[in-house]
This record gives structure tokens, C-alpha cells and sequence, in this order.
């Protein structure tokens, strides 16, 4: 869900005798925006994963093909 698509959303009125939104739909926006967002904070920590490895893996390959002062 993009933040565009939570702007526009509207939520049901309660039945008649009521006030106010529908618990119901309230709720099941709730917790579909957790997993979304759960969803997007396993990716993020995969990809810095990712990204420590690769920066590890290229300072490992400079040590090796770096010419060292004064040879």
C-alpha cells in the first residue's frame, strides 16, 4: 500500500443507530498496514545485510589488489 492509496481510503459508517466508522474495517486496515509494513522492514534488513557483505567482500578484495607504500 503506498501512501497515496491510505490518503483516498475511506472507511464504512456504522450501521444505522450508530455512530462512527466500522470497528471492523478500521481493524482489518490496521493490521493489513502492520504486515505491509513488517513485510517492507524484512526487506530493508535484508538488503543492509546485503549491502554489509558487499562492502566487506570489496574492502577484502582492495586489501588483496591494493599496491602497499614504498613496494
Amino acid at each position: 500500500m503506498i501512501p497515496d492509496q491510505i490518503r483516498r481510503l475511506r472507511f464504512r459508517r456504522t450501521r444505522f443507530g450508530r455512530r462512527g466508522l466500522s470497528e471492523e474495517h478500521v481493524y482489518a486496515f490496521l493490521h493489513r498496514v502492520v504486515d505491509e509494513l513488517m513485510a517492507r522492514d524484512a526487506v530493508e534488513a535484508s538488503l543492509r545485510e546485503e549491502n554489509a557483505r558487499l562492502k566487506n567482500t570489496l574492502r577484502e578484495w582492495q586489501s588483496q589488489f591494493t599496491p602497499k607504500p614504498g613496494r
